[in-house]
C-alpha cells in the first residue's frame, strides 16, 4: 500500500505519517510543504490524505477552499484519479468561516472522487489533541502545557469538552469506526495538567489510571526536557539517589550490562514512559525524533546523579563509551507484554 499525505509536516499529518509507516507499514510519499509541485507522484499511489489546512488567522475560510480547489485542479490536470481521506472537524455544523470552509471543501474533494469513481471518506474530528502540537494553535492543551511548562498564568473555565487523542483519531480514520472521545470539563484538565507537572517536576510519575491519563501525560511530556538532575544523599559509605518514584500504574523496572563499544536500543515507542540511568561505566544516550535529523547526545557517567526520560516518537540508543561493562536500570510504565511490544526499530 502506498499512501501520500499532504500537510505533512503539521500537527495531524505528522502522526499520520508515523502510524502509516511504523504501525500499518505502509509507503507513505513525501509531498513536502509545496505538494502541488510534486503531485505527479500520487500517480502510482492507493489514497490520499487530505490534512493541508489553515486554523487560524484571516480569510480562514477562503484559505481553506482555495486549498482544495486548487488540490483537485492539480489532480484532474495531471489525469490522476485517487482514493481520497479529509480531516474535516465536527464544527461543519456550527455556522464558523472554519467550520463552512471545511464543509465545502469536502463537498469539492467529494465531487472529484464522484467523477473519478474513486472513494471518498470524510471524518468530522472533534477537539484533538496529543504529543508536538503548538501553543495557542492546535490545542487549549497544548497551550496549558507550554505554560505550566514556562511558568506562564493560565485561565481556565468549567466549559465541557468533548477530546480525542491524536493516535485514536487516527485509528477510527484508518478503520472507518466512531471516535473514541472523552467529555470532560476544561477545568479538569488543567487540574490533571497541574498535578502532573507538579510531580514530574520532582521526578515523581503520576498514577497513570487510564488510557486518557496516559495520552494526556505524554502530550505534556512533549513539552517538558527529558534531562533530569536529582539530588545526591552521600556519606562515607557511598550515596543515593531516588531513581523514580511512581504513583501508581503497572510498571517494571529492569537493568542490563552492555561490553564496551557496543550499542543497544536503536528503537522507539508510540506510548511508552521509559527513564534511563546508568549505575556504573560511562554511556552516549542518543535521541532523535521520528520524522527529524536532528539527534541529541547526552554523555552519561555512572557517578552522576542523572537520569534521561525517553520522549515518546524519539528513536533512541545507548552506547558503552568506557573500557569496562556498563551497567544501567530502566522504569517503564507497564509490564513488557510480547503480543504488543510498543517498539520500531529505526538508527538514530
Amino acid at each position: 500500500m502506498k499512501i501520500a499525505i499532504t500537510g505533512e509536516k503539521g500537527f495531524l499529518g505528522y502522526h499520520l505519517t508515523q502510524y502509516y509507516k511504523w504501525i500499518k507499514e505502509y509507503e507513505v510519499i513525501e509531498l513536502g510543504r509545496d505538494y502541488l509541485n510534486n503531485i505527479k507522484l500520487l500517480k502510482d499511489c492507493d489514497l490520499l490524505i487530505h490534512c493541508a489546512g489553515v486554523n487560524r488567522g484571516e480569510n480562514i475560510y477562503n484559505k481553506n477552499v482555495k486549498l482544495a480547489i486548487d488540490l483537485v485542479d492539480s489532480l484532474q490536470n495531471n489525469n490522476i484519479k485517487i482514493d481520497i481521506k479529509y480531516t474535516s472537524s465536527t464544527q461543519v455544523d456550527n455556522n464558523t468561516p472554519y467550520g463552512k470552509a471545511k464543509q465545502y471543501s469536502s463537498n469539492i474533494l467529494e465531487k472529484y472522487c464522484s467523477q473519478s469513481s474513486t472513494k471518498f471518506e470524510s471524518y468530522e474530528i472533534p477537539n484533538i489533541f496529543g504529543p508536538f502540537g503548538k501553543p495557542n494553535y492546535n490545542s487549549f492543551i497544548n497551550t496549558f502545557c507550554y505554560n505550566l511548562v514556562n511558568n506562564i498564568d493560565i485561565t481556565h473555565n468549567n466549559n465541557l469538552v468533548t477530546l480525542c487523542y491524536v493516535y485514536d483519531v487516527i485509528k477510527s480514520m484508518d478503520s472507518n469506526v466512531n471516535f473514541n472521545t472523552i467529555t470532560i470539563s476544561v477545568s479538569d484538565i488543567y487540574y490533571k495538567l497541574k498535578d502532573f507537572h507538579n510531580d514530574y517536576s520532582q521526578g515523581i510519575i503520576p498514577n497513570l489510571i487510564n488510557k486518557f491519563d496516559k495520552d494526556l501525560f505524554n502530550t505534556y511530556r512533549s513539552f517538558v526536557s527529558s534531562l533530569f538532575e536529582f539530588e545526591k544523599h552521600s556519606d562515607d559509605r557511598g550515596h543515593l539517589v531516588e531513581l523514580v518514584k511512581g504513583k501508581g500504574s503497572e510498571t517494571q523496572v529492569f537493568y542490563s550490562t552492555t561490553k564496551p563499544g557496543i550499542t543497544r536500543g536503536d528503537h522507539f515507542h508510540f506510548g511508552k514512559v521509559e527513564r534511563f540511568c546508568v549505575l556504573t561505566g560511562k554511556a552516549k544516550i542518543s535521541i532523535r525524533k521520528i520524522g527529524s535529523t536532528k539527534k541529541v547526545d547526552y554523555i552519561i557517567d555512572g557517578e552522576d546523579n542523572k537520569v534521561i526520560d525517553m520522549p515518546i516518537m524519539h528513536t533512541h540508543n545507548i552506547t558503552n563509551i568506557s573500557n569496562n561493562n556498563l551497567v544501567c536500570v530502566f522504569w517503564v510504565n507497564e509490564i513488557f507484554n510480547p503480543k504488543d511490544m510498543d517498539t520500531y526499530f529505526e538508527k538514530v
